[in-house]
């Protein structure tokens, strides 16, 4: 059985709804997530009880340890805090498929600013790997966006 699961972007709650009037409840009842984007890189394990159509069970949900994100390729920082500076782009990365350059220069990931190379590594570091995020990029005097699966 699956079903969605709701994970506080702080970690410290989780919750579901389900709409059935047939469901046999079986004791304890195990709940196995990926977690979403939000939710915090340490994974986390959440135990409790669930309460369904008159009926209360133990629950557990278990939520996946995440991968921090890394970018596909080198960057070097920007004088003065101007961004990070593409340098190469693994061919066969997430990076080289969103469409990133040689000399592109990423300004913000998901909105948060990038001033340097560092803050580019700490923004994504904080991001899950295999999450679709806007990346703002200036190419050739160009301000332009593109989605990036963020690489691990």
């Amino acid at each position: 059985m699956s079903c969605p699961v709701s994970i506080a972007p702080d970690g410290s709650s989780a919750s579901f709804s389900l709409q059935s009037n047939t469901w046999v409840w079986s004791r304890p009842w195990k709940v196995d997530v990926v977690a979403t984007d939000d939710a915090p890189m340490a994974g986390g394990r959440f135990t409790g009880t669930l309460a369904f159509e008159g009926v209360v069970v133990e629950w557990d949900v278990n939520i996946t340890q995440g991968t921090p994100g890394a970018f596909g390729g080198y960057v070097s920082s920007v004088p003065a805090g101007g961004g990070a500076r593409v340098r190469f782009v693994d061919p066969e990365l997430n990076a080289a498929a969103a469409g990133f350059r040689d000399k592109d220069i990423i300004t913000s990931v998901d909105g948060q600013p990038v001033t340097s190379a560092a803050s580019l590594s700490s923004v994504l570091a904080g991001k899950r790997a295999g999450i679709a995020v806007p990346v703002g990029i200036t190419r050739n005097g160009t301000q332009m966006t593109l989605q990036y699966t963020v690489d691990e």
